[in-house]
């Protein structure tokens, strides 16, 4: 009996930052903004694959 009082004194528990939630909100918050990023590049070749095609076109002409 005295050897678990001993252990479960001797245990420290260490207070975290930041509530444990708000660790999930920042993590969502974080992904959203990589995904937002992400979707900002949507379609960019495709914009850009007339101006390349053109490109060559002309120069195949010439």
């Amino acid at each position: 009996m005295d050897a678990l009082i001993l252990a479960s004194e001797a245990e420290v528990t260490y207070p975290l930052v930041i509530p444990a939630i708000a660790f999930a909100i920042i993590a969502a918050g974080f992904f959203t903004f990589l995904g937002l990023v992400t979707y900002s590049y949507k379609d960019v070749a495709a914009r850009h694959r007339q101006k390349w095609s053109d490109a060559s076109d002309h120069a195949a002409h010439h």
